[in-house]
């Protein structure tokens, strides 16, 4: 019995190591109507007005996401080419097709670029705002809709339900349908993360040596994951948002 133990043993490591991988979301940016922002990384997750939402994967093919917040689901498929198609379903029957506007790696520099560009000009913008359809209008409001934005007041009859006759666009809120409310950008100010060079200049400090960086994403609200290659191998470094190296380990070893 101990003669076919290793064998055995070595035969279902292969079966681990040769199972084919698992396709996941593609990147997009996607616009949807009523002025809906949508954005995925690769691999997941997905946003819908800057919240995350649940993803539920069917196939290798289709995707689900649904913002219990919004009550907004996206159906999320891949034509042939690997090019991304996006609709929506949302309270009170809404639908549609979206706008996809970015995919593919340029586009993910692109939208890195545009993603501090906004942190910036959102920065400057009130966290409280009353906005208000008249004649039943759609009217656009300057705000910071970074993390969740809520009603907290009623001004209108009508009730204001979001995705229906009010939502949020990258650097306002909008309200159509005779919804007049006050909104407010309920989320704590976030600490901006570092950005790739000022990362990787505090894993370099930390480490003695000056590396390349490789990848750099965020872990959670907190943490930034950094892969640096060293002139001795690969690293992971984790990094908190204030620039804080918390740790710095081997992956791969140079010729290992």
């Amino acid at each position: 019995m101990r003669r076919h133990a290793l064998p055995l043993t070595a035969a279902l490591l292969s079966s681990v190591f040769v199972a084919p991988a698992m396709a996941a979301v593609p990147f997009f940016n996607a616009s949807c109507p009523g002025g809906i922002d949508v954005h995925a990384d690769e691999g997941g997750p997905v946003y819908v007005q800057g919240r995350e939402a649940t993803l539920k994967r069917f196939n290798d093919r289709y995707f689900e996401a649904r913002d219990a917040n919004s009550g907004i689901t996206l159906s999320i498929s891949s034509s042939d080419d690997g090019t991304p198609q996006i609709s929506y379903t949302g309270r009170g029957g809404a639908n549609g097709i979206c706008q996809v506007s970015a995919s593919g790696t340029p586009a993910r520099e692109e939208h890195r670029d545009r993603r501090r560009h906004d942190d910036d000009n959102d920065a400057a913008l009130p966290r409280e705002v009353t906005c208000e359809s008249t004649d039943q209008q759609q009217v656009s409001c300057d705000m910071d809709t970074r993390g969740n934005v809520e009603v907290v007041r009623q001004l209108s009859h009508t009730r204001c339900e979001e995705g229906r006759n009010w939502g949020l666009s990258r650097h306002s809120v909008w309200v159509n349908g005779g919804c007049r409310a006050v909104f407010r950008n309920v989320s704590k100010v976030a600490y901006s993360a570092p950005a790739g060079d000022t990362a990787l200049g505090s894993c370099n400090m930390r480490k003695g040596a000056q590396g390349t960086l490789v990848t750099q994403m965020p872990v959670g609200n907190d943490y930034q994951e950094l892969i640096i290659d060293y002139p001795e191998g690969r690293f992971l470094c984790m990094m908190r948002n204030n620039g804080q190296v918390q740790s710095l380990t081997p992956v791969r070893r140079r010729g290992g």
